[in-house]
């Protein structure tokens, strides 16, 4: 009987170590994993970069940020060239980082870029008989908070090579042509947050 007795004891002793040995497993795989989130490192906002120059070169990834908004053939001379149809797309995009920031603070940080790029109005292709879809992309243009670089803090930049194609970097725009307009009828920090839903209505955004 004593035999039969310590058979079983050990019998059972198996049995819960065949049992506990997943649980601890997996207690110990999610220390490990919470550890590891824990330390990963966040990611950083996209900045500005510059050749040995000082030109800016083209932002690339920006489709994966913050829209912020658009417009239609906008202008600012009353005197502009004709455009066909209703004007070109403009479609405004900003960091996600820049953005929360701004709804945070009420303030765009440093190197905040914003980057648009121009589309040419297209109709009556595929099953579209009515209205304008964004055609062929036409330009890009992008401007930065930057005061490392720049004395007024922010510069304006085009990527056109003037024949329809995009160039990989530019150079800052004299202040008189953007910079001036900008610092005098923007709604806020030299941005047209007027333009802008997101930013514009910060509080409903927030």
């Amino acid at each position: 009987m004593a035999l039969l007795r310590i058979t079983r004891h050990r019998a059972l002793e198996k049995g819960c170590v065949a049992f506990l040995a997943p649980l601890v497993a997996a207690l110990l795989g999610m220390v490990v994993f919470a550890s590891t989130a824990s330390e990963a490192p966040k990611s950083a906002m996209a900045v500005p970069e510059y050749d040995s120059a000082g030109a800016l070169l083209r932002p690339r990834a920006f489709y994966t940020w913050v829209f912020v908004g658009t417009s239609i053939g906008l202008n600012y001379s009353e005197n502009g060239r004709p455009q066909a149809g209703p004007g070109t797309f403009h479609n405004i995009y900003t960091q996600p980082e820049a953005y929360h920031e701004y709804l945070r603070t009420g303030k765009f940080p440093e190197k905040t870029m914003f980057v648009m790029p121009l589309y040419k109005p297209a109709q009556k292709v595929s099953i579209n008989k009515q209205g304008y879809f964004e055609g062929d992309l036409t330009d890009l243009d992008a401007s930065v908070k930057d005061h490392e670089h720049f004395p007024e803090g922010w510069a304006y930049f085009n990527f056109s090579s003037g024949e329809g194609k995009l160039v990989d970097k530019a150079k800052a725009f004299p202040k008189a042509m953007c910079y001036s307009c900008h610092s005098e009828h923007a709604a806020h920090d030299n941005v047209f947050t007027q333009f802008y839903p997101v930013l514009r209505d910060r509080e409903k955004a927030k």
